[in-house]
């Protein structure tokens, strides 16, 4: 099940970015209401006279009109839809990748009020020109984590099309570190199909940051990769994902170039070759399943 939201969104002034990048409000709108107060200041230096008296009021002038305008829609488009303030705030959060304020917002008034009218497995579609095509941001969940997580960029009949960035962001870690995955990519029938690159990074440790071929949210190609053996000979070579997990070599090759086989359940997956297509390197995975895909976007077998 999903939940849109359609609002027809006009340009806003730049107290409107200043004002939801430090924190959305939850009693009242604080873009209306800086933006009023812009107003009367203004109006207040156009009526007064050269003693600082004031005079007989005037006509409003054009920018007056234009910021009284912006009040109004502020106040319609907040009686309409009371996620529009949030849901902008986040795209330019997500523009700028800044994860610390999308983290900030996630944890604002707006944002839970948000996450518990959203039930796991439904998701929250604003479209700022309305209807279910054209540039949106999204907030998603899942029933089998509690992550929730978003996505800006294009939409077609609801779903996911076009170029889109999709954006997590947590502070659940050993030391409290921001965590964030963000894909930046091609979009096909609501999910990563084309060409993306793919940034993970824990605090100011990036861990990836490539581009890839993505398949209904799964990695897949050959890559090329540059390491440095324990006896400080560089090695070049190369590794290939396919459906989205590592083409790994068998134990017995392993024994055959005199790698060490874990009685653990394992992965071998090597990427290393020397020129005569030996295993030079390669790295053990204690794990029975290894999935390289963008999360929540591959099938769970």
């Amino acid at each position: 099940m999903e939940r849109r939201g359609r609002i027809a969104m006009a340009s806003v002034v730049m107290a409107f970015a200043v004002i939801v990048l430090t924190g959305c409000t939850t009693e009242k709108n604080v873009v209306a209401d800086k933006l009023q107060q812009q107003a009367e200041y203004d109006a207040d230096k156009t009526v007064s006279d050269g003693e600082g008296t004031p005079s007989q009021e005037t006509e409003q002038s054009p920018k007056e009109k234009e910021l009284q305008a912006a009040v109004e829609e502020e106040n319609r488009k907040a009686a309409e839809d009371p996620y529009h303030v949030l849901m902008e705030a986040v795209r330019l959060a997500i523009e700028a990748d800044d994860a610390a304020t999308l983290h900030d917002l996630q944890q604002s008034e707006e944002a839970k009020a948000l996450a518990a009218s959203v039930r796991d497995g439904e998701h929250y579609i604003y479209l700022p020109d309305g209807g279910d095509s054209g540039k949106g941001i999204g907030y998603y969940t899942f029933p089998e984590c509690s992550c929730k997580q978003w996505y800006y960029g294009d939409y077609r009949d609801g779903q996911r099309e076009g170029k889109g960035i999709w954006y997590y962001v947590s502070n659940n870690t050993e030391d409290g570190s921001l965590y964030k995955e963000v894909y930046d990519g091609d979009w096909k029938k609501d999910a990563p199909n084309g060409k993306g690159r793919q940034v993970i990074a824990l605090g100011d440790k990036v861990d990836t940051n490539k581009k890839f071929k993505v398949k209904n949210g799964l990695f897949y190609g050959t890559y090329k990769i540059k390491d440095k053996l324990e006896d400080g000979t560089v090695v070049r070579g190369k590794y290939k994902l396919k459906k989205g997990k590592y083409v790994t070599i068998s134990d017995e090759e392993l024994e055959a170039n005199h790698f060490a086989v874990p009685k653990e359940p394992h992965l071998a997956i090597a990427f290393l070759y020397n020129d005569e297509g030996a295993v030079k390197s390669c790295s053990m995975v204690y794990a029975k399943d290894v999935t390289k895909g963008v999360k929540h976007f591959y099938p769970s077998e």
